[in-house]
């Protein structure tokens, strides 16, 4: 995702370098890194916005423990509820 249009609709940049403008979330798919102590963003609920590392995977529940920013607690979050962070953010 490289920007949002509106609450619901964004401009996306594909693996070969073209922009797609007015994609709605629901049509999209989250990645979920697989190294390990990956960035990851909260992208739904409570901690939406917030960027942590992820700690452990759980693929059978599909979710992962997730450490956000400087919090010590760590939280067991759906894999639809994160996406891979490449970006620039300080500790939240």
């Amino acid at each position: 995702i490289e920007d949002l249009l509106s609450p619901d609709t964004c401009v996306c940049r594909t693996d070969d370098g073209r922009l797609v403008e007015g994609l709605r979330g629901a049509s999209l798919e989250t990645v979920v890194p697989r190294g390990a102590s990956d960035r990851v963003m909260a992208v739904l609920g409570e901690h939406a916005g917030k960027v942590g590392r992820i700690l452990e995977r759980e693929p059978v529940r599909a979710r992962a423990l997730v450490q956000l920013g400087r919090d010590p607690q760590v939280l067991s979050l759906p894999y639809d509820s994160i996406c891979h962070f490449l970006g620039w953010a300080e500790d939240n």
